[in-house]
């Protein structure tokens, strides 16, 4: 039967400590390999299951932690940020020694919602959603069953909830800031619906960024779209045709930026010395870019690993008080800002 055999019987079987199965559980280099391979034949011989999954048996508790996601959501699934957020908590979740399984939530199973079905089965330990599934049926339904749930990315909830987000607000300050440092003053803003709260927070932060900079804020200098390279070409485009075109411009998207890049040039205008360009997301494509741009840099894999690190303080103690927590954001100065010399 799956782990009834314990550490001081592997050790004992072995010929080695209980301390040196314990290292080799935890992957400490300084165990040799000859032992290392003793060892881990003697734990497959034996069926032993180390640590929490252990535990998990004699509780009668699940292997796992949910993610839960919206498959028909395309729009996500090609956006580096859901892949590096999954890769924090899939690090922590795994240093737990459990699984991280992905549910979709417009799945029912013989005619129960897949979080009733995850939660009536003993099927996880805790669930994580998205903020575009904070919703209040999801929300009531997980509070119903008094269950351990964290949301990553600020919900636009009227329930104290426990999650984690980047400072999306102070990220827009900061884009304002550097801009200003770097000599442009006609500061425009590019972004996504800002019915969708990290968009209305940055676009809070560059508000906040042009008064304390004494700048006034311009309405035909904040356009609103999509978030695909086309909107950016076009809203830039737009925003390119007035007669007093702004000198700089902040966008809350990597791929979108690449349309404002693209518009620029077409114009016939210079990256940075005509127009400066600050993306959010500091993703690859950034660096790709020429010139490569200045981003806020948003750290969506430690948003990953606090987010699951909460999510085991509930399991722990189911009582603990409501957190939210907020990431710093940083600026990543390169090409496409750096006019000042």
């Amino acid at each position: 039967m799956i782990g009834l055999a314990s550490i001081k019987d592997v050790a004992i079987a072995a010929g080695v400590s209980t301390s040196t199965v314990s290292r080799i559980i935890n992957e400490n280099p300084a165990i040799s390999a000859e032992t290392r391979e003793k060892v881990l034949k003697v734990m497959k011989d034996l069926d032993y299951v180390p640590n929490s999954m252990a535990r998990a048996l004699s509780n009668q508790r699940a292997f796992t932690v949910t993610l839960a996601i919206n498959a028909e959501d395309v729009k996500s699934f090609n956006n580096p940020f859901f892949y590096e957020v999954m890769h924090g908590i899939e690090k922590v979740v795994y240093q737990k020694d459990l699984c991280l399984i992905i549910a979709n939530m417009q799945t029912v199973i013989k005619k129960e919602s897949i979080l009733t079905w995850l939660i009536n089965g003993k099927r996880t330990q805790g669930i994580i959603l998205p903020s575009s599934l904070a919703t209040e049926k999801n929300i009531k339904e997980l509070n119903k069953h008094h269950f351990p749930f964290v949301v990553f990315g600020e919900p636009d909830s009227p329930d104290p909830l426990n999650w984690v987000d980047v400072n999306n607000r102070q990220g827009g300050q900061q884009a304002v800031d550097h801009l200003v440092k770097q000599g442009y003053r006609r500061i425009a803003f590019i972004s996504g619906s800002r019915k969708e709260l990290f968009n209305k927070n940055r676009f809070l932060g560059y508000r906040d960024g042009l008064e304390r900079n004494g700048l006034t804020f311009r309405e035909d200098f904040a356009a609103e779209g999509g978030n695909t390279k086309a909107d950016g070409l076009a809203m830039m485009g737009t925003l390119l045709s007035l007669d007093d075109r702004p000198d700089a411009v902040i966008c809350t998207d990597s791929i979108m930026s690449l349309g404002v890049l693209k518009a620029i040039q077409k114009a016939g205008l210079s990256v940075p010395h005509d127009i400066g360009i600050v993306s959010f997301d500091n993703y690859p494509v950034a660096d790709l870019a020429d010139p490569p741009l200045t981003t806020v840099d948003v750290d969506v894999y430690e948003l990953g690993v606090q987010t699951a690190n909460m999510l085991f303080k509930l399991i722990d103690n189911p009582l603990s008080r409501q957190q939210q927590t907020l990431i710093a954001t940083e600026i990543q100065a390169k090409e496409s800002t750096m006019r000042a010399k």
